[in-house]
């Protein structure tokens, strides 16, 4: 943090011309770093939901590395609670949509065989989706897989994984978000998305 202070306020006090993009990036990843802790309990604050708090954490830093050249470094901080106020919200909007659709579904339900026929199938599918994305897993850039299993499987947050493979923070977001879109791609997957 005491690095992070004093390189804005040798920028504020013009010991450097403004910083090249290369450089806001990296002040981007930092603060991303610097802030986590504070960024988390802000956002459980606004979502009251662990699990919603690591989605939308993710996100601000991947839209804040996104836009880093669009950052005042003396008001970085600001900057990034406002981005996390931003996917805060719009993930509490995805959810209400989807409250209301499993709403709808249930109320659609008439008898309880007709629930415990679904509950079976839904287990049956479960697995069947578990060996498709292990099988898309094992196709997937060695860099990329791990990101992905030490993210899923061991719930590490993205700053302890870019510590332990001593990458950038961009780096391992962008792994992230790589692996998850050829993940998308991949057969196996997409038949799940069909079906």
């Amino acid at each position: 943090m005491l690095s992070f202070i004093l390189y804005c306020s040798d920028l504020s006090n013009g010991a450097s011309s403004l910083p090249h993009d290369a450089e806001i990036r990296s002040l981007v990843e930092q603060a991303c770093v610097e802030f986590e802790r504070d960024l988390r309990a802000f956002l459980l604050g606004v979502l009251r939901d662990g699990h919603l708090v690591d989605e939308a954490f993710q996100k601000t830093a991947i839209k804040a590395i996104e836009a880093s050249s669009a950052v005042n470094p003396e008001t970085i901080r600001g900057w990034l609670f406002k981005i996390a106020l931003n996917e805060a919200r719009e993930l509490k909007r995805a959810m209400l949509r989807r409250n209301r659709l499993r709403e709808a579904v249930w109320e659609s339900t008439s008898s309880e065989t007709e629930v415990d026929t679904a509950d079976g199938l839904l287990l049956v599918i479960s697995e069947e989706e578990q060996v498709a994305v292990r099988s898309a897993l094992t196709r997937l850039d060695g860099n990329y897989r791990e990101v992905v299993m030490r993210r899923v499987q061991n719930g590490q947050t993205f700053a302890s994984i870019a510590t332990d493979m001593n990458k950038p923070l961009g780096t391992i977001l962008t792994w992230m978000r790589r692996a998850l879109a050829e993940l998308r791609e991949m057969n196996e997957v997409r038949r799940l998305s069909d079906d």
